[in-house]
């Protein structure tokens, strides 16, 4: 039980630092999109907020990554405009693995150095 409040503390820490950064670049890049996009969608949609949530999220983390190590950082920035269909049209639906996959990956890292940190305080060696 102890690993699960830990896990929500890595996240609660995430959010804390960056969220206003990343509700910043979320919105501008939302907006960006929808400037750029041909088809006229609703103001609010079920998708809208699905997409904002998405993204909000995802910059959240690649500020934290940005923070602790540029390169992954930045890595993790890129990947985030490979969701976007307006960005790359060609490869419409094929990359976003790669970029849920990344930053998965990247809160793996995170959570598994927080347990090892833990448990080396609690056990001498």
């Amino acid at each position: 039980m102890h690993i699960l409040f830990r896990i929500i503390e890595v996240f609660k820490n995430i959010i804390k630092n960056n969220s206003s950064q990343a509700l910043t670049i979320s919105i501008l890049l939302m907006f960006s999109i929808r400037i750029v996009s041909e088809e006229s969608s609703q103001l609010f949609s079920s998708l809208l907020v699905f997409s904002f949530i998405s993204y909000f999220l995802m910059f959240t983390i690649a500020l934290e990554a940005l923070k602790k190590n540029k390169i992954i950082g930045i890595y993790l920035f890129v990947t985030i405009f490979f969701i976007p269909p307006n960005i790359l049209p060609e490869y419409k639906g094929l990359l976003f693995p790669i970029t849920y996959l990344s930053h998965f990956t990247y809160i793996g890292y995170l959570i598994s150095l927080e347990l090892f940190n833990k448990w080396k305080k609690s056990h001498e060696l």
